[in-house]
């Protein structure tokens, strides 16, 4: 190459280089695809008022999610690695067999290389069965439901020979309900004893049809009947599917979804942004009492189908689970609806509800340990203070107890632990102004009964 020809070719450089810049200044920025997070626009100072020392870094990052002609590039990237090598270009989606995509996590669920520990296991059961309690007493119905991942339903459609693991963590959580006898409709057997394919192609969901079927599952669950699968309708490429939208976000193309013929008959009590609100609230002439669901993204074709059958409905997607709704609704059932991806979820978060009040486990010996407790009082929890904290070790399958004064309150086995430190958490929420001083945590290890040393007034 002569000397022209090298100042041509650093020229032609050097405006490739620039358009990405100047594209964005022209035509603005590049959206999220799909369910990216974009980096935020950095700032000088923190909310403190202190100095970002990272604003050169933020500004890089800030480029790189924003820059002009990103989701077209992204788009072709994608395109050559899936042509050329069979290979993704984003690390959460796994490509599949005849143009099926798949969210690259579930695979290991579905494998068994992402189980629970037994302790998460006992701690989703034991929660859940609180909840049901507490429902109960306040004379309502409780169910728990588990939306399957896509790849459980169709492995036929995964790169390899995928073998499903002989315990996975749905079997783990499964076994645990049965043992705390907490209601619960198995999704799974009855989306797959349908020959019809009910997920997208495309998108890690299931179609409105699919949707239809788990409507009835779980009226049947709760003793009430229904028949949205019945509803007629037809196929319709109308969907734009999450995973393909992260792999192509340039792209146009649409995935099928079952579009009813007649429109689903209920309103929204006050207009809503999108499905992903995190409160939706319904009413329709639905003769199935009042209706309180706790979901995640499945909720969002869902809902609308629940919402025809009861007169009252409010779907939350708050965590953690507030059952002071109960009383915003007037519910006489309450469904707890999580996707079997999100299933450790579960181990970490609780219901907001008054902690239970139980007896003294017989016989209690002192231990030697002291656990860590902590209160926090919430404007989202009024009347309440939320008590967090760990103890170093107790049986698998132990209760957690704080005893305060004479008073003994059973808490959620669950919440997060010291990084790197096998622990085991709980939390609890206490009438507001309750005195922690001498609050000992209950535990039970090797059989027997212990209390830790007193703590300390946080």
């Amino acid at each position: 190459m002569g000397k022209k020809g090298s100042l041509v070719f650093i020229l032609l450089f050097f405006c490739a280089c620039c358009v990405p810049g100047l594209g964005m200044l022209l035509l603005g920025e590049s959206d999220a695809a799909g369910n990216e997070v974009l980096s935020p626009k950095p700032q000088l100072k923190h909310p403190d008022g202190s100095w970002n020392l990272e604003v050169m870094s933020d500004a890089a990052d800030y480029f790189a999610d924003h820059f002009a002609f990103r989701q077209e590039l992204i788009t072709a990237d994608s395109l050559l690695k899936a042509e050329l090598f069979a290979t993704s270009s984003q690390e959460q989606v796994a490509l599949g067999r005849e143009g099926w995509l798949f969210y690259a996590e579930t695979l290991d669920d579905y494998t068994g290389a992402d189980c629970l520990t037994p302790r998460q296991a006992y701690a989703i059961g034991r929660s859940l069965k609180l909840a049901q309690e507490y429902v109960e007493s306040q004379g309502a119905s409780f169910l728990f439901t588990v939306a399957p991942n896509k790849i459980s339903l169709y492995p036929q459609f995964a790169q390899g020979n995928l073998a499903r693991g002989q315990v996975t963590a749905l079997d783990q959580v499964e076994e645990s309900l049965a043992r705390e006898g907490v209601p619960y409709t198995d999704l799974l057997e009855a989306l797959s004893a349908q020959e019809e394919v009910l997920y997208h192609q495309l998108d890690s969901h299931w179609t409105n049809r699919g949707a239809a079927l788990a409507h009835d599952a779980l009226l049947e669950g709760l003793g009430l009947s229904g028949s949205a699968f019945q509803k007629e309708g037809s196929y319709q490429a109308t969907h734009r599917g999450d995973l393909y939208e992260m792999l192509f976000p340039a792209s146009d193309k649409l995935d099928n979804q079952w579009e009813f013929s007649q429109a689903l008959d209920f309103t929204y009590d006050t207009p809503i942004r999108d499905v992903d609100d995190l409160r939706i609230q319904t009413s329709s002439d639905g003769s199935c009492g009042n209706l309180l669901l706790f979901r995640d993204s499945f909720g969002n074709t869902l809902h609308s189908l629940l919402a025809e059958d009861f007169g009252h409905a409010l779907f939350s997607r708050a965590q953690p689970y507030d059952l002071s709704l109960l009383d915003a609704v007037q519910a006489d059932y309450v469904v707890v609806e999580i996707v079997e991806r999100n299933l450790s979820v579960l181990s970490r978060t609780s219901f907001r509800m008054p902690a239970p009040q139980v007896t003294l486990p017989g016989q209690v010996q002192p231990g030697d340990q002291a656990a860590a407790l902590q209160g926090e009082e919430s404007p989202s929890a009024p009347g309440m203070v939320t008590i967090t904290g760990w103890v170093a070790s107790c049986d698998v399958d132990s209760p957690l107890y704080l005893q305060v004064g004479d008073t003994v309150y059973e808490a959620f086995p669950t919440g997060e632990t010291p990084e790197d430190q096998e622990a085991y958490p709980f939390t609890a929420y206490l009438p507001t102004g309750t005195d922690l001083t001498g609050a000992q945590v209950l535990y039970r290890e090797e059989g027997v009964w212990r209390a830790s040393t007193p703590s300390q007034e946080p």
